[in-house]
């Protein structure tokens, strides 16, 4: 943790910027992380008001790749924009059980709009296509990660489709427990799946992959009546001029 912190206190000093939220992203988010898994840091970042007003233009994107760490931020009005498109990246972020700097206070109500606001139909759809993804690749070369990430991205869409009104999680075991479709022993399965125990002639797997592909076709259904959200652009943009100090400004009169 400590490393982590020294590295994302570089990254300010390095780029100039002031880092407004900090997480976990991966498997070690998602709770299936093994011993050789990376850290997948992700951050929020907001830089100096020049560069905003600067005719040239600059990247909004920070990357780093160290060792075992694979670290990315996002400029915040590039954030701000996603969170106006449902960004389902910045939902998992916004619910990583592992935080590397907590998320400025005045960010609190980006934080409450991605997790109330969002269209549960762009995340639904998301999330489908995950499952279908992840699915077809694993049935070409059982390549065990893939197979894992179709699970979880089902597990994801089962909980925007049936429990919305529910708190809403990463979390592998937390969305197994809520699952009517999956069960423990087939999470425990995936997990030595994960860790490389030879389990290739397991009958749960076959049962596993059916039980995707008929929730696949189940979910199908469903996901053109998924609510749309309701983005506030306004209160996005309000939040973006407070964090660059220019709130109050007085606009020019006719």
């Amino acid at each position: 943790m400590n490393q982590i912190k020294e590295m994302l206190a570089n990254i300010e000093l390095h780029h100039n910027v002031k880092i407004l939220y900090a997480c976990e992203a991966g498997s070690r988010a998602y709770g299936f992380a093994t011993e050789s898994s990376d850290y997948d840091i992700r951050f929020i970042y907001s830089a100096p008001l020049k560069k905003y007003l600067s005719m040239m233009k600059k990247e909004d994107t920070i990357t780093n790749q160290d060792g075992k760490y694979d670290v990315q931020g996002w400029d915040l009005k590039k954030s701000l924009v996603l969170a106006g498109k449902s960004n389902p990246s910045l939902y998992e972020w916004m619910l990583s059980p592992i935080v590397y700097k907590k998320l400025d206070p005045s960010m609190l109500t980006m934080k409450n709009v991605i997790l109330t606001d969002y269209s549960k139909k762009v995340l639904g759809f998301h999330y489908l296509k995950m499952v279908k993804n992840n699915l077809q690749t694993w049935s070409r070369n059982n390549e065990v990660s893939h197979l894992v990430h179709a699970v979880r991205a089902s597990l994801m869409l089962e909980q925007v489709i049936h429990f919305e009104n529910e708190p809403v999680t990463i979390n592998f075991q937390e969305l197994t427990e809520k699952s009517n479709t999956f069960t423990n022993e087939e999470l425990s399965l995936l997990f030595c799946l994960k860790t490389g125990e030879e389990v290739t002639g397991h009958p749960v797997i076959s049962q596993l992959c059916g039980k995707v592909n008929h929730f696949i076709t189940a979910s199908e259904a469903s996901l053109p009546h998924l609510k749309e959200g309701t983005m506030n652009l306004h209160l996005l943009e309000k939040l973006f001029f407070q964090q660059l100090g220019i709130e109050g400004e007085r606009d020019y009169k006719s």
